[in-house]
């Protein structure tokens, strides 16, 4: 199996999201799989002019000239797309939603119904099994990857693959301190994330045992509340010294 896996996260490795990413793929890998990650914000890459032309003058390719075209290759070649984003604004990242929309070359202009679901046909080179997700954010509920989560499943049926999982860390923004400050917890986060990366490759999807021990919680909601408003709070003092915030 090979893994393109994206990481849309504007701070890259260093990010949060990266945290949970990280023991997924190294969970796929030690079972067989072959990684590629790739992070977007080191690339090239444009939005899309809404054209047409990959769909009629340059079929399967675009016309513009950057680092898409080689993304578009490796997912070509791939079994299984990765898709890793923090939650901005209850969706994606802007350089997510970038790379997202420029995927059309991957489908032909003619449309079908499958499932009675409305999509672009295939193209015969494309062969992808299917997209997980990963994903944290700065609340404390899961519910708050709702809005996500339909958005990468109605990716998934556009493309005509398969929703494989998805690996959510809620109140995720804490993970770095609190593999100082509660290291059994979070190894246990990071452990279920990396037997979830196994369960990819040799069942084909993520079980929704091993995506709730991702999920679960490190503090409860009124605690983590209080911690992250005296962080700003003294964050927006200390910023506040040398001029007025508005």
């Amino acid at each position: 199996m090979k893994i393109v896996a994206i990481n849309g996260s504007p701070r890259k490795w260093k990010g949060n999201t990266e945290r949970v990413l990280k023991p997924f793929l190294e969970g796929a890998s030690s079972a067989g799989a072959e990684v590629e990650v790739i992070y977007v914000k080191e690339k090239n890459i444009k939005p899309c002019l809404g054209c047409n032309s990959c769909f009629l003058k340059t079929p399967g390719r675009c016309v513009q000239k950057d680092d898409m075209a080689d993304i578009i290759e490796s997912i070509r070649s791939s079994d299984v797309i990765v898709l890793a984003s923090p939650i901005y604004v209850g969706g994606v990242t802007g350089q997510t939603k970038t790379f997202l929309d420029r995927l059309t070359p991957l489908s032909l202009p003619f449309l079908e119904v499958v499932d009675g679901y409305s999509v672009h046909e295939k193209r015969e080179d494309f062969k992808l099994r299917g997209i997980a997700f990963v994903s944290n954010n700065g609340f404390h509920e899961l519910y708050h990857f709702d809005d996500l989560i339909a958005h990468v499943k109605s990716v998934a049926k556009m493309m005509q693959t398969e929703f494989l999982g998805a690996i959510l860390r809620p109140h995720g923004v804490i993970l770095e301190m609190a593999e100082k400050l509660m290291p059994d917890k979070t190894a246990a986060v990071y452990d279920a994330a990396r037997r979830a990366g196994v369960e990819l490759v040799e069942k084909g999807r993520v079980s929704a045992e091993l995506e709730a021990e991702v999920a679960r919680e490190l503090l409860p909601r009124d605690y983590f509340n209080k911690a992250m408003n005296d962080y700003f709070r003294k964050a927006w003092d200390e910023a506040a010294k040398g001029e007025t915030i508005n």
